[in-house]
């Protein structure tokens, strides 16, 4: 009697075990997709970040070339001619000293 006492307690043993080791696994894998989720996430959101970099820094270049294009001599005399100005006269202008 005690020996059929003894198998079933080390089967049930045993049982239990592999339960465990089962029910472990499946918890490993969960968090291991869990964080393969979050890294690609993570990628996208640097990826997005990056490529707004880029653009942002494309568009600095572009406004620099046009303020340079702006202020050309023959864009600010175009401009002046446009609102009325034209180049100061003689005794127009004074010198300041500090």
């Amino acid at each position: 009697m005690q020996r059929r006492a003894n198998q079933k307690e080390k089967k049930g043993g045993w049982i239990f075990a592999f339960a465990l080791g089962v029910l472990t696994l499946l918890i490993m894998l969960l968090v291991h997709v869990w964080v393969n989720m979050e890294r690609v996430d993570t990628s996208y959101l640097i990826l997005n970040a990056q490529n707004e970099i880029v653009e942002r820094r494309d568009h600095l270049a572009k406004l620099e070339v046009e303020r340079e294009r702006l202020l050309t001599p023959h864009e600010l005399r175009q401009k002046a001619i446009k609102y009325g100005m034209h180049e100061p006269f003689v005794g127009q202008i004074r010198l300041m000293e500090r």
